[in-house]
């Protein structure tokens, strides 16, 4: 169906609740869809302010959602009430990845276009926990390793950039 008025950035399913899914696109919305009851959207936020690029469900805290837009923000979710985010963050670039840490439910790995990557804490509030400024391009992919042990001094992080075709492992250090 169509589900946006402009391009369409990204879809991903909510890790609690595998009914829903989210999409993105580059009219700024956030759409959130029921696939029992077809091609209406369940809401509809234009909460942010540029393309909607990455959306993640955290699959540690049930009804927690995280989204990045190319207005350079992080928004953090309550599912059950999508009118407004629960918290915001601005990190300094567009938002084109998110992914939350493997074992720790408040760490999210951020790659923020032309501003590095991060780590927020998204505790009580949302803080930068860590940053990774080494790329010279646009910083577009992340993920955590997934094989580490949970008591690990520190996690090792995957990060690439875009024009400059670099690849840079890097090891972030538990807060």
């Amino acid at each position: 169906w169509q589900g946006h008025d402009l391009e369409a950035w990204i879809a991903a399913f909510d890790y609690w609740t595998p009914d829903i899914v989210y999409s993105g696109g580059d009219d700024a919305r956030l759409k959130g869809w029921d696939t029992r009851i077809g091609p209406h959207p369940v809401f509809n936020s234009r909460r942010h302010q540029a393309g909607v690029c990455s959306i993640q469900s955290n699959f540690h805290r049930e009804h927690i959602l995280a989204t990045g837009s190319y207005d350079e923000h992080v928004f953090v979710w309550d599912t059950r009430n999508m009118r407004m985010p629960v918290q915001e963050y601005n990190v300094g670039g567009g938002v084109w990845r998110l992914k939350w840490h493997p074992n720790d439910a408040t760490q999210l790995l951020v790659g923020a276009m032309y501003n590095g990557f991060h780590v927020l804490d998204v505790g009580e509030k949302v803080a930068c926990s860590a940053s990774f400024m080494d790329h010279t391009s646009i910083a577009y992919g992340a993920d955590w390793c997934q094989s580490q042990k949970p008591d690990s001094e520190d996690m090792l992080v995957g990060t690439c950039s875009f024009y400059d075709h670099v690849v840079h492992v890097w090891r972030n250090p538990k807060t």
